[in-house]
């Protein structure tokens, strides 16, 4: 996500937002809100180019590339504008599609200006706009709310100008409606919507791209390194209570699951609502080994994920465990409270061993975490585990084979899937080898492939 990723270059060039805001000639509160989360700008936009910019020059007069080339994994060597650009591709990489709705939304925008021969010096003296407010619609910075005052007092000039000026036919050219229906329609209500819609497309293609990890099995096959090369009896087997940092939960985790890989351990059980720069790029390839290590010994695994009703987090923890879900031996839930803005926890769970730790957000840099195998405390953090699972709800159930149900369904074929739908629940099943099915109930992921299957799929009885 892109949070977590700034998140990652600031704790690795050492810089806080406020520093990157000078140079990026932003103001900090923006800055705040692109790490909190609250705000998510489209990988073209100018505030993504801004970000970007920010980060390099801080990087480039603190002499500190070479670190920032490090982190995201590109040559030193590089122009300076082949490492923005690759800056750019590694803060989205892992980005859902869903910030395209605010693309989408600044394109009609602009097209509707055009159609009605309108310009923002115009709309600012006819609506009594802020002329800043009319510059970040265009320029793709900002995207009001259906219910915006703003947005509907806009919509409203523009379609009392087009009737005056006998432009109505090229709006409704512009919005895919004839001229007559325009007219007799309200037609600000309807350019309100037009600018609007794409709520719509942007969680159809939040749904394909969940579907485009269900179905290729290429993903499953990625070459990692060998289990013997990451899990060393030097950490295996080494003496130790307390782990540091990034780096040192890294460590704990690879003697944690090496152990359990091992040891042939039947169940582990997974939390954490820190952030998740541990797991991200070079360490993933060796965090996956270690998994599938484990699944080879049918090790089954119960993880409550972070998602905190958050759709793009939903979204990401979705799309990053695939792979492993298919495996059939996960049990992946969430919790539908929100985690503490205090502290933030990690908690793993082995029948012989336990990491442990807690830190205040932003500080897992520095974070200790506990490594114990004392049976005693095993028992009592087992106890902890199930409380903490009273509040949980299944955030997806895969199975192997063909889906069966006694329970009615509307069902769409969508190619090389077919998706079935009630009020509570959405199943997709691969109709090609491997047949198997992902069952979802969490609201958002049923609408949006509520959404998928209506726009893409043919409905059969």
């Amino acid at each position: 996500m892109l949070k977590n990723n700034i998140k990652v270059i600031f704790g690795a060039l050492g810089v806080t937002g406020k520093e990157i805001s000078e140079y990026a000639g932003m103001a900090p509160a923006n800055i705040g809100k692109l790490t909190n989360g609250s705000r998510v700008p489209a990988k073209s936009s100018s505030t993504a180019e801004k970000l970007v910019n920010g980060i390099y020059e801080y990087s480039r007069k603190n002499k500190k590339t070479a670190l920032l080339c490090e982190t995201i994994g590109c040559s030193k060597y590089l122009s300076e504008e082949k490492v923005r650009h690759e800056l750019r591709e590694w803060l989205y990489r892992d980005v859902p599609a869903r910030p395209t709705a605010a693309e989408r939304f600044t394109e009609r925008f602009n097209d509707m200006l055009a159609a009605s021969g309108t310009d923002a010096a115009e709309l600012v003296m006819a609506t009594g706009a802020d002329k800043s407010a009319i510059s970040r619609f265009s320029a793709g910075e900002r995207r009001p709310g259906r219910k915006s005052t703003l947005l509907n007092g806009i919509c409203a000039y523009i379609a009392e100008k087009s009737a005056k000026n006998g432009r109505m036919d090229d709006i409704s050219a512009l919005v895919g409606v004839s001229g007559q229906e325009l007219r007799e329609a309200n037609a600000a209500q309807v350019l309100a919507d037009w600018l609007i819609a794409g709520e719509k497309a942007a969680d159809g293609a939040a749904a394909a791209h969940l579907i485009g990890d269900m179905t290729p099995p290429a993903r499953t096959d990625t070459a990692l390194p060998d289990f013997a090369d990451i899990a060393e009896p030097g950490i295996l087997n080494e003496d130790k209570t307390l782990y540091v940092g990034v780096s040192g939960l890294q460590r704990a985790v690879i003697r944690f699951l090496g152990n359990a890989a091992k040891n042939r351990e039947t169940e582990l059980f997974l939390y954490s609502d820190q952030s998740m720069e541990w797991m991200q790029a070079r360490f993933t390839p060796k965090w996956l080994t270690l998994m599938r290590e484990c699944f080879k010994n049918g090790t089954r695994m119960k993880i409550i994920h972070n998602i905190d009703r958050d759709p793009s987090e939903m979204l990401f923890a979705v799309h990053s465990w695939m792979p492993l879900y298919m495996t059939g031996l996960i049990e992946p839930y969430y919790r539908i409270d929100k985690s503490g803005d205090r502290f933030r926890h990690t908690l793993f769970i082995s029948d012989s061993a336990v990491i442990d730790g807690f830190c205040t957000p932003g500080s897992e840099r520095s974070c200790v975490y506990r490594y114990t195998t004392d049976s005693e405390y095993l028992v009592k953090v087992k106890e902890s585990f199930s409380q903490l699972s009273y509040g949980i709800k299944p955030l997806l159930v895969f199975k192997h084979g063909e889906f069966v149900s006694d329970k009615q369904y509307k069902v769409y074929d969508c190619g090389e899937v077919r998706i079935l739908l009630s009020d509570r629940d959405a199943v997709v099943c691969r109709k090609n080898e491997p047949v198997c099915s992902f069952r979802f109930t969490h609201p958002y992921l049923v609408r949006i492939f509520r959404i998928y299957a209506q726009s893409n799929g043919n409905r059969t009885e």
